[in-house]
């Protein structure tokens, strides 16, 4: 994505206003779609990704099977050298205003993208469990992730783009081990996981 492509934002405060949103995994329900897709502009994504003032939206995914989850480990040809190196629990994307075209809802179409893009499975329709939100982390004060969860139907799976991303499948009992070194969202998934 190129840094001077448009961008899917809101603002932070009027979000703030509206919802109670604590640092962490937040269980709202799909109110926040409508506000979403009511309140929402695209900004260059050079500008969004220094700009608190705006909370980019990104739909973000974990995939399961049975008892494991899709483990991915981000490398340094991934265009947030940020998030260089750490584990993730999750794909995500940024909305692109090519996605708001009227006819869909652009978050869902950001997200079948961010999936047809970043892995071939087969699996079930995404569900939507909440929304992530950090405020003490130079790459959580301007996104916003909504998190949906996926089942793949077979351990099979391919990555497209290798050159930028590993991933195995590894037991539920066996994450807190990559927990230190997972990116802060997948740390608030294996938390909220861990407590329920």
């Amino acid at each position: 994505m190129s840094i001077s492509e448009n961008v899917m934002v809101v603002e932070t405060e009027a979000l703030y206003a509206k919802f109670e949103l604590s640092r962490g995994l937040n269980f709202i329900g799909d109110e926040i779609f409508d506000y979403i897709l009511s309140n929402h502009c695209f900004i260059t994504r050079e500008r969004a990704e220094s700009d608190p003032d705006y909370k980019q939206i990104i739909p973000y995914v974990t995939i399961k099977h049975g008892d494991m989850w899709l483990l991915f480990q981000r490398k340094s040809a991934q265009t947030e050298a940020r998030l260089h190196s750490k584990y993730s629990l999750g794909l995500g994307g940024h909305i692109t205003r090519e996605a708001d075209d009227g006819s869909h809802n652009p978050i869902m179409t950001g997200l079948y993208r961010e999936l047809r893009e970043e892995i071939t499975l087969e699996h079930s329709e995404p569900q939507y469990i909440g929304v992530i939100n950090d405020d003490k982390t130079d790459v959580g004060r301007v996104h916003l992730g909504l998190l949906f969860e996926v089942h793949a139907e077979s351990k099979n799976f391919g990555l497209p783009e290798a050159d930028k991303m590993s991933a195995a499948w590894v037991k539920s009992g066996e994450l807190a081990g990559y927990q230190p070194l997972m990116e802060t969202w997948s740390q608030f998934i294996l938390s909220a996981n861990s407590n329920s």
